[in-house]
């Protein structure tokens, strides 16, 4: 599964964009835990893949943090309550 190079829906280019890296960073992960998987690997192999998943989970944090929340948080008080249900 691959991000579309479509424009994310939302108003803030910001968010726009740490979604975007967000999204690309999922697919990393998606692509390393298989790869840490694999039967045969060796401590050094092990280490590259543990170490790639680790640079991107402390993206992922530094990434999420409150500046992100708060954007997303801004972006939601935006959208009109058209949709919901009586």
């Amino acid at each position: 599964m691959q991000v579309s190079d479509r424009t994310i829906s939302v108003t803030n280019s910001t968010l726009s964009t740490l979604i975007e890296e967000l999204g690309t960073e999922c697919q990393n992960v998606i692509t390393l835990i298989p790869q840490l998987q694999l039967l045969d690997l060796s401590d050094r192999q092990k280490a590259e893949i543990l170490a790639e998943i680790l640079s991107v989970a402390i993206h992922l944090n530094v990434h999420c943090g409150e500046d992100f929340q708060t954007l997303v948080a801004e972006e939601m008080a935006k959208l009109s309550d058209d949709d919901q249900e009586d």
